[in-house]
């Protein structure tokens, strides 16, 4: 009897008397196959479940190590883990969503560090006022986005994100009410369209928008509110995937592993290692988003 080619083998089982058979595993498949067709869909398994333990590895890696640049920096969380988990592991309707809760998560807790959460309640006000708007056109915005152009947007807007978050002074002219409304509305919408887009709210608060001392806390309750916001639009509009809660509950740990062990290292580092980290971690977020949109238009 003549061999089949190796390309011949497909996914598709067929038992011995022809029909199709959906729940058919090589333990079980008594004499329907020849053996050596056997040990060649055993090892196409094993290699599936090899690239799905990388891809979890990865994950976790991933969403890890943006938490604890969280617990170093104060921020940072969502753009580290746009960079590596929208634009290379999971699709942008299930990323951002995911990236918006986590978030949510860390920012609780900064809220609850009595030296970090000091709240300036009439800038916050200024903010939320024009991003609650934001959120919710962000959220009908991503619905009708395809998922490469998506990418193409994240990298893009991460890259804008961690530039701004460059500039330690910013300008006093950037602390108008009006450009706070600005600022407000189009964070909210990149928050809940690409989970990035934060430090523009942070340029305005730096600039003279509340003290330093509030600037911390003010942003917490700023992103805190505007991501419950996003995900419940992105409810409202059925965006939310339904693999998203498996995820949480299996890396919302992880992440918080990280911002907890960025937090101990954090009040062991000296102001100036600090500012290398944090300056450091920014330039690098900031071409890795540059990389990221260049490949991803050529990729187009």
């Amino acid at each position: 009897m003549p061999k089949e080619p190796v390309a011949a083998i497909s996914p598709a089982i067929w038992t011995s008397d022809g029909a199709k058979n959906s729940n058919w595993h090589p333990r079980c498949a008594g004499l329907a196959l020849p053996l050596g067709r056997t040990q060649i869909l055993e090892a196409d398994q094993a290699r599936a479940d090899a690239g799905g333990l990388m891809e979890i590895l990865a994950i976790a890696a991933m969403t890890f190590v943006a938490g604890a640049f969280r617990g170093i920096t104060g921020f940072g969380y969502a753009m580290v883990a746009a960079l590596g988990l929208t634009n290379a592991l999971i699709a942008p309707s299930v990323s951002v969503p995911f990236i918006l809760f986590n978030d949510l998560v860390l920012t609780a807790c900064t809220l609850g560090d009595r030296k970090g959460g000091s709240v300036d309640w009439n800038a916050t006000r200024i903010l939320l006022v024009s991003g609650f708007c934001g959120a919710l056109s962000g959220g009908w915005l991503a619905a009708y986005l395809d998922a490469s152009t998506a990418r193409i947007f994240v990298a893009a807007f991460v890259m804008l994100a961690a530039s701004v978050a460059l500039i330690r002074n910013p300008p006093r002219w950037l602390a108008g009410r009006a450009l706070g409304l600005a600022f407000g509305f189009a964070v909210g919408l990149l928050l809940s369209a690409f989970a990035v887009g934060g430090p523009l709210a942070a340029a305005w608060l730096l600039a003279g928008g509340t003290q330093r001392s509030h600037v911390r806390g003010t942003l917490a309750v700023f992103f805190g509110v505007i991501d419950l916001v996003s995900l419940a639009s992105r409810l409202l509009i059925g965006g939310v995937d339904p693999q998203l809660p498996g995820l949480l509950v299996s890396y919302v740990p992880v992440t918080l592993g990280g911002f907890g062990a960025g937090y101990l290292l954090s009040r062991w580092l000296r102001p100036n290692i600090w500012h290398r980290i944090a300056s450091g971690g920014l330039v690098a977020i900031a071409l890795a988003g540059l990389a990221q949109a260049v490949f991803a238009l050529i990729s187009t």
